[in-house]
């Protein structure tokens, strides 16, 4: 049982993987930093990137997105898979990601972002 749910977080992690990278580049990020990390009962991201000044109210708006004040898990295990993987990032897909993950700590300086996003297995 405990590999299913590792499989689980792994395919989840891939797809918040693709957003935020994409997300960070498509802000007029220069670099992108990604760290995994296998801890004890779920996945760690460490994400860090730059991004242009005229895009940081997007970041802003990601920063949001990733810390939602209510999470619906039911929701997730049902419709994450939905999002289509041949579309850019946009505040839907963002707005998924937020809900696949456990645990998000965003930090947004004037034009570098640091995130800490957490799935469980």
């Amino acid at each position: 049982m405990k590999n299913k749910h590792l499989h689980l977080a792994r395919r989840k992690m891939s797809h918040v993987i693709d957003e935020i990278y994409t997300a960070l580049l498509r802000t007029g990020g220069g670099e992108v930093q990604l760290r995994i990390i296998r801890e004890e009962g779920g996945l760690r991201l460490l994400a860090a990137g730059d991004f242009t000044l005229e895009n940081q109210h997007h970041i802003q708006r990601m920063a949001e997105l990733l810390q939602p004040a209510v999470r619906t898990p039911a929701l997730v295990e049902e419709f994450w898979e939905l999002a289509g993987g041949d579309q850019y990032t946009s505040e839907s897909e963002l707005a998924l990601v937020g809900q696949i993950i456990d645990q998000a700590a965003v930090t947004v300086e004037e034009t570098r972002v640091e995130m800490d996003l957490f799935i469980s297995y």
